[in-house]
């Protein structure tokens, strides 16, 4: 009895379908990758959306109130920016002098020397408060605490009142650095957001997308609105969000 083997035919038929099977599996395959890569895409975008916008809500709640400015839009890059607070909390004039207790450090945390470039603000109610004059002061260099034997007073410190005649309903200032101003800005070039020179977002549709500031009233504090769409390979995530700057005079 002869053994028979396989014919040209048989093997070529063979090899086209399992050829037509194998590409059908990689086409699936591939489907299924593509579409696993597209998700993590999807939802790393919205991810870095999410992290800036709570980022930028954060950092907006709490700077010095009316430090905000949006400055001469050059051709590809929109920008904001402001003051953060270093300090804040109470003061008392008296005698020439006025003297602050910094509210936001524990009673039993020195706050140490202040000084270097930091200056106080009463009532910042424009911009151009935040300048030396009637609303703002600056803190001397190397200024140390009125008190720094008594533990449960070495957040108090004293300096001349100079001509600071602004006031404030609450009693309430608020220190700066000079040297620490924020800024964030949208570049049309790198479709990103960059705070001082670091990004902090990419594939921004510039066009589409700003920051916008809105001056305090009687009723309410400063609003800053930001309004930003991202969009990659086609798919776009629009976010639109109104901070209140919450530290009002």
């Amino acid at each position: 009895m002869k053994n028979r083997g396989f014919t040209l035919i048989e093997m070529v038929l063979t090899m086209v379908v399992g050829g037509i099977i194998v590409l059908g599996i990689a086409g699936f395959v591939e489907l299924g990758t593509k579409g696993y890569a597209d998700s993590i895409d999807r939802q790393r975008m919205q991810t870095q959306a999410q992290f800036v916008i709570e980022k930028l809500s954060r950092e907006f709640r709490h700077a010095v109130p009316n430090s905000f400015e949006v400055p001469t839009t050059i051709a590809d890059l929109k920008c904001l920016s402001f003051y953060p607070i270093k300090y804040s909390g109470f003061y008392v004039k008296k005698s020439g002098n006025i003297d602050i207790l910094i509210a936001n450090e524990s009673r039993y945390k020195s706050v140490g020397v202040l000084g270097g470039g930091l200056r106080l603000v009463i009532n910042p109610t424009r911009n151009d408060d935040l300048k030396l004059g009637s609303s703002s002061l600056e803190v001397p260099d190397g200024l140390a605490p009125l008190f720094p034997t008594d533990r449960t007073r070495w957040n108090e410190y004293r300096m001349s009142e100079s001509s600071l005649t602004s006031s404030s309903i609450s009693n309430r200032f608020y220190i700066f650095d000079t040297n620490e101003r924020v800024n964030y800005c949208m570049s049309l070039t790198g479709r990103s957001i960059v705070r001082n020179g670091v990004q902090v977002a990419d594939n921004v549709e510039f066009n589409q997308s700003g920051f916008s500031y809105k001056e305090p009233t009687l009723q309410r504090g400063g609003l800053v609105y930001i309004d930003l769409l991202f969009e990659q390979d086609g798919e776009q995530s629009a976010y639109k969000q109104d901070v209140q700057v919450l530290n009002v005079p």
